[in-house]
């Protein structure tokens, strides 16, 4: 063998040996530093700047545009479109360069599936005499726009100024020069304003927890966009701030954040005006108010209020219920806690009306849901402000006003009751939106055009002149009434006697005698109030229905399939599943594989290891998870026995289904566990 090996065959086998050995790592390293140099940038594009000294003039905003687009490609960071892509995307879409409002610079945007678009205005320029020739001095405001949410993401306002050049040449020559330079400072100053990006990790209802905070650049109040991909997801704002984390409180919401969606801050580009200051810089535009409105508006605001007080509360848009928000869950009847063990259903919850209505007294409230039009689903007593919605069929006794909303006549003096039976209850795997409306009585006597609070006009008793004679007649008076409007003690004229009486009749000789009339004495009417009794009523009145803020979609259980329970994981894995679409309601859902070392899943021993988004029915796989990668804490990745559980939620809903002890906001499949394989037993000594 020693002289095979020093034998020439045996040299040349030998090297093929070794390098046949070597070659894998080689080509990993290429294969490394090729998907290192296939990174995806990017794609910003950049269009015709406007010019706002001379509209005419269209050759400058090309010229800027030009330079930026030119500088950004130099800092390798971005994959820019070419100019004559953007020319021609602009004409197919019917436009006119510059474009004029950013719904046609966002159209643009999204034709050419771009990032970002680069865009803004020449402000400014003038040419003057210096020492030894002409300079000329350029401002210009340039704003980079985030084509998923439409809002200004960086850009810089700023003035730049040409070379000294000898007198003969041209104005054109020298604003060229001073935009290029203006080009090239935006450029830096864009680069220099590199805002700070974070990812969501966990969600609650309209708060996230984000990985990043002050140390990245974030600051309290500063508003972010949230997308998924090129989709605007929310707007929010920095509320509470760590060095390495940070919450946000959702502002506006269109599809629901998720973990794994991406935050960026939002950026306020600075405004200009024409003219310079005597160092070349731009003018910032003057603040053009007179004076300060505050004392106006504190006025109008304390008129508003009184009004409000003094209506009782009521305007011609009651709805007694605000902030209604449903969300899928899995559970049971008045019960708002998901319970793993329940069925599918949505939960139902609602705010009452601070302003509706001081002098009333709420009864029910009385749930609506999209599919069902002839009654409620549900109706709710006292003073809870939630309802459960789940697949249960059920009889309900509702209250019926035949479309009519409030009221100030008194046409229900009793509850309009209606039952209904067999309504039916969710459906899993379809969307829903649900209705609230307020039950409520008003005393009559508060209500407007009924009996008040006692009668209020005046009786007398007496009255005018009355006489006392020899005969005497009865005394008049008519009979008070006590209560109602006008309650009254006494007639209008009583008299005592008459003029002439006769003593003495016919019967034998009777002597006549003429009455003596006397003048009767004047007594002045006493005025006396009337006073309220009766039975105090009721009447019932319903409210206008308050929307809930988005879709609740419930979903059944998940069906794990692979791994089977207590396998024994030792490589990357694909974990399987059966869908949650209901093809009679197709969606599109987003999945979650959550990883924990405890089957209550908490919030501090859980991670979520993959997001990704399927409509498909029958089975579901998820990407290759590498369960001891170093993604994966250090906790699970070395517990001999991990639980594994997929989480489902229709992308649509809004908020999502109500969040588990995790935070997270899915309907979770049953857990089932995997092991890690022992460890091969060492060689043995010899």
């Amino acid at each position: 063998m020693r002289r095979f090996i020093t034998s020439l065959t045996g040299k040349v086998l030998g090297q093929l040996a070794i390098l046949g050995l070597v070659l894998p790592y080689i080509s990993l390293a290429v294969a490394m530093r090729a998907e290192a140099q296939l990174q995806v940038l990017p794609s910003w594009a950049v269009t015709e700047f406007r010019n706002l000294k001379d509209p005419s003039n269209t050759t400058y905003g090309k010229t800027v545009a030009d330079d930026i687009s030119t500088e950004l490609a130099k800092t390798g960071q971005y994959d820019i479109t070419p100019a004559d892509t953007v020319t021609r995307t602009i004409t197919t879409l019917g436009l006119t360069s510059p474009l004029e409002g950013e719904v046609n610079l966002l159209r643009v945007g999204q034709e050419l599936r771009a990032n970002s678009v680069v865009t803004g205005d020449i402000v400014d320029y003038k040419v003057s005499d210096v020492a030894g020739g002409k300079q000329a001095v350029v401002s210009i405001r340039t704003i980079v726009y985030d084509v998923a949410s439409g809002l200004p993401a960086n850009g810089a306002s700023l003035s730049a100024v040409s070379t000294t050049r000898p007198g003969n040449v041209s104005d054109d020559t020298l604003i060229n020069d001073a935009l290029s330079s203006a080009a090239n400072q935006a450029v830096r100053t864009i680069q220099s304003q590199n805002l700070p990006t974070a990812t969501v990790l966990n969600t609650l209802t309209d708060t996230a927890l984000i990985n990043q905070g002050s140390r990245s650049g974030f600051a309290n109040g500063q508003q972010v966009i949230v997308t998924r991909g090129r989709d605007q997801v929310a707007v929010a704002r920095v509320t509470e701030l760590e060095p390495d984390s940070a919450t946000i409180h959702i502002e506006r919401q269109y599809k629901g954040v998720a973990p794994g969606d991406r935050v960026r801050a939002v950026f306020s580009v600075p405004a200009i005006a024409a003219g310079f200051t005597a160092a070349n810089q731009p003018r910032r535009p003057r603040n053009t108010a007179r004076g300060s409105n505050s004392g106006l508006i504190t006025t109008l605001l304390v008129l508003g209020l009184v009004a409000v007080l003094l209506s009782g509360g009521r305007s011609g848009n009651n709805s007694g219920t605000s902030d209604v928000v449903s969300e899928a869950m899995l559970g049971f009847f008045d019960n708002p806690t998901p319970d793993a063990s329940g069925v599918p259903a949505v939960k139902v919850s609602w705010a009452a009306d601070a302003f509706f209505r001081g002098n009333s007294t709420n009864v029910a409230w009385q749930i609506w849901r999209n599919d069902v039009q002839t009654s409620p689903v549900r109706v709710v007593t006292g003073d809870r402000r939630f309802v459960v919605d789940t697949v249960d069929t059920r009889d309900l006794t509702w209250s019926d006003f035949g479309g009519i909303v409030g009221g100030s006549d008194c046409t229900n003096g009793s509850l309009p009751q209606a039952s209904v039976t067999g309504v039916t209850g969710v459906t899993p795997g379809r969307p829903y939106t649900y209705q609230v409306e307020l039950v409520y009585a008003v005393n009559q006597l508060n209500l407007p055009g009924t009996g008040g609070t006692g009668g209020t006009g005046t009786g007398t008793i007496g009255g005018g002149t009355g006489t006392i004679g020899s005969t005497a007649t009865g005394t008049t008076a008519s009979t008070g009434t006590i209560g109602g409007n006008t309650g009254t003690i006494g007639g209008n004229t009583g008299t005592i006697g008459g003029n002439t009486g006769t003593i003495g009749g016919t019967n034998g000789t009777g002597t006549t005698a003429t009455g003596t009339t006397a003048t009767g004495t004047t007594a002045t009417g006493t005025t006396a109030t009337g006073t309220t009794s009766g039975t105090q009523t009721f009447c019932y009145f319903v409210t206008e229905r308050s929307s809930s803020r988005g879709l609740a979609t419930p979903l059944s259980r998940i069906a794990l399939i692979s791994p089977t329970n207590n396998a024994s994981v030792s490589a990357p894995t694909v974990f399987s599943f059966q869908s949650a679409v209901n093809p009679a309601f197709p969606i599109t859902v987003q999945y979650v594989v959550q990883f924990s070392t405890s089957p209550l899943f908490p919030k501090n021993g859980t991670t979520t290891v993959s997001s990704f988004v399927k409509n498909d029915l029958g089975n579901v796989s998820s990407p290759v998870i590498d369960t001891a990668g170093g993604s994966i804490p250090a906790s699970i990745r070395t517990a001999a026995t991990v639980y594994w559980r997929v989480g489902a939620r229709n992308v649509a809903d809004n908020p999502g289904p109500v969040p588990d002890p995790s935070g997270q906001r899915y309907v979770f499949s049953p857990a089932r566990t995997f092991t890690r394989p022992s460890p091969p037993p060492p060689p043995p000594s010899y």
